[in-house]
């Protein structure tokens, strides 16, 4: 119609109407596109959202399970120390020192009465980040990491989720070891979680060196996994706060 309606002005040489059906398409255009570009940006900020909600939840719930992995941790260090302090009357160090770091090991509650008789459940339950990522592999397998406009953001999500491959690295060293641990304990006429009176686990780590052994490195493993936990909780708490920002930032 309008095309129609420009000829009939270019015969009449009407042009002021002609310029005002020009400027009428050029506007048209233009406020089609800002509403298109309008859209698309809401739809990919819904997108962002959605994303950023999921990473969230998947966060919160590695904080929550953290708990899970120290009390396992803790539970270790107490059942060897209560080991060592019977069979050898000694107190082991309080830390576990590498070439490049050392690793705290914290004051232990005594082991209750009742449970006495379940060390080696203590000392060979290994609970371990089992990594909770599916809102981040949903970023990337769909290639919405561009998406994100705060880019500093984007840049932490990775970094954040580049260590924590490294701590599912090392969860199976612990893990590796406490199964080597556990198949040369089959020698010894025990089994993973045996119950059996706490005076028989002392008195097998007195006589026997090679049990003694495994006790004190799952005590030194444990303290080390207690680190990367509670050093990876401290940046999950930092990453959730910043993205749970961005978040209220974008709604």
């Amino acid at each position: 119609m309008i095309l129609r309606r420009v000829i009939e002005h270019f015969k009449k040489q009407e042009w002021t109407a002609i310029a005002l059906d020009f400027l009428i398409v050029v506007v048209g255009v233009f406020v089609g596109m800002q509403v298109t570009n309008w859209n698309e940006a809401r739809a990919d900020r819904a997108t962002v959202v959605r994303h950023l909600s999921e990473i969230a939840e998947d966060l919160q719930a590695q904080i929550d399970f953290d708990a899970t992995i120290r009390v396992s941790a803790l539970a270790r260090i107490a059942a060897v120390d209560y080991v060592y302090d019977k069979a050898f009357g000694v107190k082991l160090p309080n830390s576990v020192v590498l070439s490049t770091e050392s690793w705290p090991i914290p004051p232990q509650a005594p082991i209750p009465e009742e449970r006495l008789d379940n060390l080696l459940g203590s000392i060979n339950l290994i609970r371990v980040n089992v990594g909770m990522r599916s809102g981040y592999e949903s970023l990337i397998s769909a290639g919405h990491l561009g998406m994100i406009e705060n880019k500093d953001i984007a840049r932490k999500i990775q970094i954040y989720y580049a260590d924590f491959d490294d701590l599912l690295d090392a969860n199976n060293t612990f893990r590796g070891f406490r199964n080597n641990g556990v198949a040369q304990m089959y020698a010894h006429g025990l089994s993973s979680f045996d119950e059996r009176p706490a005076e028989e686990i002392v008195a097998l780590a007195r006589e026997n060196p090679d049990f003694a052994a495994y006790l004190r490195t799952t005590r030194e493993w444990a303290a080390i996994h207690l680190g990367i936990a509670s050093r990876v909780r401290r940046n999950t708490e930092t990453l959730l706060g910043e993205i749970n920002a961005e978040l209220e930032r974008l709604s």
